[in-house]
């Protein structure tokens, strides 16, 4: 049986307290200090979204996988607080963010075939896993399904599309606004506005992979 073993138990619990205790002062501030409706009626969801992602980064924090070993047809993760995750070849899927040129920020998903949707068995930091690279290579040798990589938290995978959605909404509400006060100059201006960081989201993405070329 071959097994992987991270390298240390360093984890990130501290930095996502810190973020949702900030998240839940934020909210009540929005309340506490009667900060303007237009302000609250997009800060409060976008807040509540955020807290919510962050206390599942939280969560996964608190039992990640402490070694990996590949017995016959099947990966059995071992986690923290020494519970065991045991998933055939054939329902494994993985994904690598593996950076060209800052190989530390390289980092593994490990994830659970399922009917509609797979599930997150844990994320391998190249800050704790000496031989991720190793490991990739033995997935990539038993023949387990490679996926596209997706960043944690709600804002790293969702982030443009939510910003786009609250500029368009704003700017669609601005219009209102300004028509009801005859301001319609404003008003076009704003109708114009519509998804705009999508298209620099596409442009960077396009140059990113000319690069890896």
């Amino acid at each position: 049986m071959k097994t992987f073993e991270r390298s240390n138990l360093k984890n990130r619990q501290n930095y996502y307290r810190i973020l949702i205790a900030m998240e839940i002062i934020a909210v009540i501030s929005l309340f506490y200090f009667s900060v303007n409706w237009f302000v609250v009626f997009f800060a409060f969801p976008a807040l509540l979204i955020d807290m919510y992602s962050n206390k599942r980064c939280l969560s996964r924090q608190k039992n990640f996988i402490k070694s990996i070993a590949f017995n016959n047809d099947k990966i059995i993760c071992t986690h923290l607080k020494n519970n065991q995750t045991v998933i055939p070849f054939k329902k494994v899927k993985f994904s690598i963010r593996e950076e060209k040129f800052e190989k530390d920020k390289t980092e593994i998903e490990i994830k659970l075939k399922k009917a509609l949707k797979s599930k997150l068995i844990g994320r391998l930091h190249i800050d704790n896993w000496d031989s991720i690279f190793e490991l990739k290579n033995e997935l990539v040798n038993n023949s387990i399904t490679q996926i596209k990589y997706k960043p944690e938290g709600f804002w790293s995978k969702y982030g443009v599309l939510t910003a786009d959605i609250v500029i368009t909404g704003t700017a669609i509400a601005g219009a209102s606004l300004a028509e009801m006060n005859n301001d319609f100059n404003t008003a076009n201006s704003l109708d114009n506005i519509f998804m705009p960081l999508s298209d620099i989201k596409d442009d960077i993405e396009s140059k990113k992979e000319r690069e890896r070329l």
